[in-house]
Parts: structure tokens; C-alpha cells; sequence
């Protein structure tokens, strides 16, 4: 079996090198041409080892390469390794290639900006740090990439540096991510403690084989399940804070401050998805721990309802979307917690289609409308924007979980892997998760087409849009700059073919990407089951009962938004009540100000006052003043004259003289 994982990782870090060091001195055509080129190579490795893969039989469908041995001591022994397994390649087939096609897009969005250069390097470098993360084949270098993908987000969210609001939502987001990475780095420790290994196999091993004697590792410290569950609950730290969900959250909304295809690509393919994709490496773990399982559904069910509630008043086309995510993302986590490991990677495929290709059509309405982000100053773009129209459409359905589009199938799986696990066990917490993810789906259908509505249908309401891009090349060569005062939309125009061709290939995958899931024939579920174990039973009467009735609360929230926004002229709702609680956000942020921001800024003001500028800054002060008047004193005495010295020296040996005297 093939293992072209070091190809799949060297490509975009060659890529990141070349274009970092020295795309300042290159043109954009060249940059774009590099950049792209390194990820399109990568995904054709990944593809290549995908069927490669699908030709050996299940037993041999795991390869691991070891590059180099990076430090041996005592019974430490770490290698620099890449696997090569079923999940590993549904994960990089995902990063490399919808990748691929936001690196396309970027050409086109980003044509005018002057840090095309550093652009493109950080967007390679972001997805060489997620295929680190995804090919490790051992926790230290997940941590590795982990951290990785953590810099480039950083690097990214911020690129527009220029920007306060920028550089605050790139240092957020980096601050609280370290709190997971804290969390994964205990995780490792105790890891270490009780099987003296790092590498995913020693360890799965160890836990399905620990009460079974001898052991095939050194004899280990006692591993108990609250010691499992520690540990899984450690890694989920690292988890909820990588993948946006409660209570550390509050980086994702102002990740929107970076270019819109950055957005996408955090949200769809890389960064978010790498919790969910810790919590399926690890489901040996997990599943070993079932009050860690239960934690993590918890979670997810939370911020898969929080962020739903909160999506549903915002008036920001890009935070609609990036709450959706943290809402997707919770359904995810609730799939994983209910024993479908496989149904939540399947959510997680058919999410980076239809959230990338969301992002990418709202960059679309951002560009034509040059750089208007405001739902309450947009509407009636349906005529000047049809393809980006139909393809947000087409998007928003699968999002909405609307038959037979790829979310439908994705998402139910998930909603009946809760069913079914509700009835399997005595604890009412299944019941309620299912219950709020039937009602997360109708909050799902309201909010995604009440942006569809004001966005595309009614009348504009915003004010005249400034002729840009094409549109300005020709209306200045005609004279004619300022576009049509009886048309404020003269200028609006639909974005050009770098842009429209990865959207439309992803709106493809948006309508047909979930049919490798469908019950009885789960394509992925069946490929994955190696690797995730079997998922929950998705055939009975009852699975399809829950899916008529996730699909009714969906076309209820349609049908809601349609009253409310498609019927007549778009109100939105007055800041007040309600409204103004969901657009505080539960006022959670404010909270965090007041008890961890505010307190800690406090005592860094003391400190800097006191302790720095009064005691360290003043005392070094107090010494040199002390040193420079002893100093003066003593150059007073430097009179010049013989007799002044003579008497110095006569007045120093009498006292002499008289100490000897009093003390013979």
C-alpha cells in the first residue's frame, strides 16, 4: 500500500518556504501558481493513497512510515512517524482538498491586497500544520501540529495588521487556544505516566488489553477508568477550545476580522474540525471512559444550541455563519459522544463542503458590494448576483439538513445515533441532547434562510456601491466612476472564474456529498469502521421516524424565516428584550471581561506601578542618586591644595592614634 503522507505534508511546508522567503520578489500570478500548485500536488498524493487504500483488503489498510528516530532515553522512544489509515486519509483528502479550492478562490478575492505574498505563505503553512496534526502517528507531533495550526490561525486571523480590531481578534484567538493546548499537554504527560508510550498504537493497545495479563508494554502504573477519564477529559479540553465550543468560545465570532477566505478555511476544512478529529483518534480512549462521553455530548449539545439561539439575531453576514459552525460543531461532538465516532467525521466531510462553499458566497456579496458586511444595508441581489445566489441557496439547504442534500444524510445520522443510544440507555441526558438537536435543526433552517432572504430577496437597503475591480477599470476609462444615481446597484457585478469555479464545485459536493452515508449502505461509516468501531444501527422504523421529524423542524424554521423575511420588506428585530440578551451573546463576554480581563489587567497596572516602576525601576533609581551625591561629596574634597591634603592625611593619623590609645 502506497504512503505518500510525506509528500502530502512536504509539499505545502515547500510551498510556505518558497513563497515566505521569497514572494516579495515574485508576481501574484507566480505566488497564486506556487501556492496552489503545492496544495493541488498534495491532494493528488492524498488521493492516490485513498485508492490505493480502497485496493487492499480492511486488515491491511493501515501503513506507517517512520521518517527519522527524533530522541530516545530511558523508555522514552519517539519517532518522527506518519500513518496512513482510513480516518488520516478522509481527513487529508478534506484538507488538501477543499483547501485547494480556497487557495483557487483566494486568487481572485485577494488580487488587490498588497500582502498577497505573506497571504498565500500562510495559508500553505496552515494546512502543512493541519496535515501534521492529522498524519502524526503519536501525540507529541499531534501537538506539534496542533500548535502549528494554532500560529498560522493567529497569523491569519490577524493578517490585516494595520486593523486594531485585527490584531485583538488574533491575539483572543490565540490566548484561549493555549488553554487547550495546556489541557493536550497534560493529556500527553499522564499519557506517558501510564503506558510509557506516545504512539497511538502502544496506547490504544494498552487500554484494550489492561486487565489482561501480561501486558504487551513495560509494566505500567495502574490504569484505572478514572484515570482514562482524566485523560479523555484533558483531551477534550484541548478539543472544545480548538473547535469553538462552551465555554471557550468567545475567539470564534471575531476570527471574522481575517479575509473572508481564511474564514473558510478555519471553519470548513482546517482548525475547528481538529477537535473532532482528536475525539475520533482518540475514541479508544473515550469509549473507555463513558462519563467522559457523556461530558463531551453535554458540551456539544450546549454550544450546538447556544450558538443556534445566537445566530438567529445577527446582522453580520460572516457571524451568522461562524456561529453556525460552533453550532455544526456541536452536533458533531454530540455524535462522537453517542458512539457514532464515524457518524461525526461524516458530518465533519459533508460540513467543510457546504461551510466553505457559505463563506465563499458571502465573500462573493462582501466583494460585490465592496466590502459591506451589514445584512440590514444588503437585499434584492438575487438579479445582479444569480449564481452566487442559487449556490447560497444550494448551501443553505444542506446546512438546513433538507433532503436530499449532503447535510440531510450527515446530520440525521447524527440525530439518530442520539435516538438510538437514547433507548439503549436509563440516562434522561440522551433524551434531552436529542431534543435539543431537533431543535437546533429548526433554529438551523430559520437562521440560514432569514440570511438567504435579506440578503438576496426585497429591496436594497443599502446606500450606492462604489464602482471596484473590473467595474472601476471601465466606468473611469469612460469617465463615469461614480456608477448610476437612480441604480445604487449599477456597479455590483458577479465575481470572476477564480472565484465561481471552487464555488461551484463545492456546491456540487453540496447536493450530492452525503450520499456515501445514506442507512443500510453507509459507504464512510463502513470504510471508517476499522479505525471509529461500528456505529449505532441507522436502519429501524425509528431512525427513519427521527428523520421525518428532524427534517419537519427544519421546514418549520424554513417556513418561519419565510413569514418573517421572504413575504414582505425585511424588518429587522429592534435591539431590545431577548434580542438584545442573544446579541450580547448571554452577555458571556462581558462576563469574562469583568471576572478574568478587568481583575488581571488590575493587577498588572499595580504591578507595573509598584512593583516595577515605584520598587525595581525606583530602587535602581534611589542607588545611582545615592552613588552621584557620594560621588559629589567626595569631589568636594579634591581641593588642589597641599596644605588641605596635608591636614587630611594629620587628622586620619591621630584618629588613628587615638584608637589605639582608647583600645591598646
Amino acid at each position: 500500500m502506497l504512503n505518500l503522507t510525506p509528500y502530502i505534508l512536504g509539499l505545502p511546508l515547500l510551498g510556505f518556504l518558497v513563497v515566505g522567503l521569497f514572494g516579495k520578489r515574485m508576481s501574484k500570478a507566480v505566488i497564486g501558481g506556487i501556492a496552489c500548485s503545492a496544495i493541488l500536488l498534495a491532494f493528488l498524493c492524498a488521493v492516490a493513497d485513498f485508492f490505493s487504500m480502497l485496493g487492499q483488503s480492511v486488515a491491511n489498510r493501515s501503513n506507517d512510515v517512520t521518517l527519522f528516530h527524533w530522541v530516545a532515553s530511558g523508555t522514552l522512544t519517539i519517532n518522527f512517524g506518519l500513518l496512513s489509515d482510513q480516518l488520516s486519509a478522509v481527513m487529508l483528502l478534506i484538507v488538501t482538498g477543499v483547501g485547494f479550492l480556497i487557495h483557487v478562490y483566494s486568487i481572485g478575492y485577494m488580487g488587490d491586497d498588497e500582502g498577497y505574498w505573506r497571504f498565500f505563505s500562510f495559508l500553505n503553512l496552515f494546512v502543512f500544520a493541519m496535515a501534521l496534526l492529522v498524519a502524526a502517528d503519536n501525540f507529541l507531533f499531534l501537538l506539534v501540529g496542533w500548535a502549528g495550526v494554532g500560529l498560522a490561525s493567529f497569523l491569519l486571523i490577524g493578517f490585516w495588521y494595520t486593523r486594531p480590531s485585527a490584531v485583538a481578534a488574533a491575539r483572543k484567538a490565540f490566548v484561549v487556544n493555549v488553554i487547550g493546548d495546556f489541557g493536550l499537554m497534560l493529556a500527553i504527560f499522564m499519557l506517558f505516566k501510564f503506558f510509557h508510550t506516545l504512539d497511538y498504537s502502544r496506547i490504544f493497545l494498552g487500554i484494550s488489553q489492561r486487565n489482561v495479563a501480561p501486558s504487551p508494554l513495560p509494566p505500567p502504573s495502574p490504569i484505572t477508568g478514572d484515570v482514562l477519564t482524566a485523560i479523555a477529559l484533558l483531551l477534550f479540553v484541548a478539543a472544545v477550545a480548538k473547535s469553538a465550543q462552551l465555554p471557550l468560545h468567545v475567539w470564534l465570532p471575531d476570527a471574522m476580522e481575517g479575509p473572508t477566505p481564511v474564514s473558510a478555511l478555519i471553519h470548513a476544512a482546517t482548525m475547528v474540525t481538529a477537535g473532532v478529529y482528536l475525539v475520533a483518534r482518540a475514541a479508544p480512549i473515550f469509549t473507555a471512559a463513558p462519563n467522559a462521553l457523556v461530558v463531551v455530548g453535554i458540551i456539544g449539545g450546549a454550544s450546538s444550541l447556544f450558538a443556534a439561539t445566537i445566530a438567529c439575531v445577527q446582522t453580520d453576514i460572516k457571524r451568522v455563519l461562524a456561529y453556525s459552525t460552533m453550532s455544526q460543531l456541536g452536533y458533531m461532538f454530540m455524535g462522537e459522544a453517542a458512539g457514532g465516532f464515524s457518524t461525526g467525521i461524516f458530518h465533519l466531510t459533508t460540513h467543510a463542503y457546504f461551510k466553505a462553499l457559505l463563506f465563499m458566497c458571502a465573500g462573493a456579496v462582501i466583494h460585490a458590494l465592496g466590502g459591506e458586511q451589514d445584512m440590514r444595508k444588503m437585499g434584492g441581489l438575487r438579479s445582479r448576483l444569480p449564481y452566487t445566489f442559487w449556490m447560497f441557496v444550494a448551501s443553505g439547504l444542506a446546512l438546513a439538513a433538507i433532503f436530499p442534500f449532503a447535510g440531510f444524510w450527515s446530520k440525521d445520522a447524527i440525530l439518530a445515533a442520539i435516538f438510538s443510544t437514547a433507548q439503549a440507555h436509563t440516562n434522561p441526558v440522551w433524551w434531552i441532547l436529542y431534543a435539543v438537536g431537533i431543535l437546533t435543526a429548526a433554529l438551523t433552517g430559520f437562521y440560514t434562510f432569514r440570511l438567504i432572504f435579506t440578503v438576496f430577496l426585497g429591496s436594497y437597503r443599502g446606500t450606492e456601491v462604489p464602482a471596484h475591480g473590473v467595474a472601476a477599470v471601465a466606468r473611469n476609462g469612460n469617465g463615469n466612476g461614480n456608477g448610476s444615481r437612480n441604480d445604487p446597484l449599477a456597479n455590483v457585478h458577479e465575481v470572476g472564474a477564480a472565484m465561481l469555479i471552487p464555488m461551484a464545485i463545492l456546491a456540487v459536493l453540496s447536493i450530492i456529498g452525503g450520499f456515501d452515508g445514506i442507512p443500510r449502505h453507509s459507504a464512510i461509516g463502513d470504510f471508517l469502521a476499522p479505525v471509529l468501531g461500528v456505529s449505532p444501527d441507522l436502519s429501524g422504523g425509528l431512525f427513519w421516524f427521527s428523520l421525518l421529524l428532524s427534517l419537519a423542524a427544519a421546514l418549520i424554521g424554513i417556513g418561519i424565516a419565510w413569514v418573517r423575511y421572504g413575504v414582505r420588506q425585511h424588518t429587522f428585530a429592534p435591539a431590545r428584550g431577548l434580542v438584545k440578551f442573544l446579541e450580547r451573546r448571554y452577555y458571556i463576554d462581558d462576563l469574562y471581561n469583568a471576572v478574568i480581563v478587568v481583575p488581571i489587567v488590575a493587577v498588572g497596572n499595580v504591578l507595573r506601578n509598584f512593583a516595577e516602576d515605584a520598587a525595581l525601576d525606583g530602587g535602581s533609581r534611589g542607588v545611582a542618586r545615592t552613588v552621584g551625591a557620594t560621588s559629589r561629596g567626595l569631589r568636594r574634597l579634591q581641593t588642589g591644595y597641599v596644605r588641605n591634603y596635608a591636614l587630611a592625611i594629620f587628622v586620619g593619623a591621630a584618629l588613628i592614634v587615638l584608637f589605639y590609645v582608647i583600645h591598646p
